[in-house]
């Protein structure tokens, strides 16, 4: 049996109320494949328990910015670099590939900081008092409705 574990303490969070389990995607799907091949893996369920919520949820916020943030600059730098090449007359297939590998070092930089989601992102970013957050598209659709 797999033991459920809060990725930010890891403490076992089996029989804990509260613990909100954590969304499988390719990142740790990744993870988790190079573990097995390399038999370091212990197949965990990964939950945050409810006193790391908070924490866990100003980390995720952290790394969708930082990750839209290197996104934005990597869409900047490629066209620079290619108007630049396209500019200077010399048109070097080098140069373009050059641009994008540097492009692909930018957004790759913030997955090191890389902050999983959780299965119900609205359990996750609760205020502390205990009151939900919606987020936008909720509120959309509530305002759809009283129309």
């Amino acid at each position: 049996m797999m033991a459920k574990v809060c990725i930010m303490c890891q403490a076992n969070v089996d029989g804990k109320p509260g613990a909100v389990a954590i969304r499988e995607d390719r990142i740790i799907t990744t993870i988790r494949t190079i573990k097995k091949k390399l038999g370091i893996a212990q197949m965990n369920q990964l939950y945050v328990c409810q006193t790391d919520l908070q924490k866990h949820s100003e980390r995720r916020k952290s790394f969708e910015k930082s990750m839209m943030i290197a996104t934005v600059l990597a869409g900047v730098i490629l066209v620079i670099m290619i108007l630049a090449i396209i500019l200077s007359g010399r048109l070097d297939a080098w140069a373009i590939v050059s641009a994008f590998i540097l492009a692909g070092f930018v957004i790759i930089l913030p997955v090191f900081k890389y902050t999983p989601a959780t299965v119900n992102m609205s359990v996750a970013t609760k205020t502390p008092i205990g009151v939900p957050v919606q987020n936008k598209v909720v509120q959309k659709k509530q305002k759809k409705k009283v129309r």
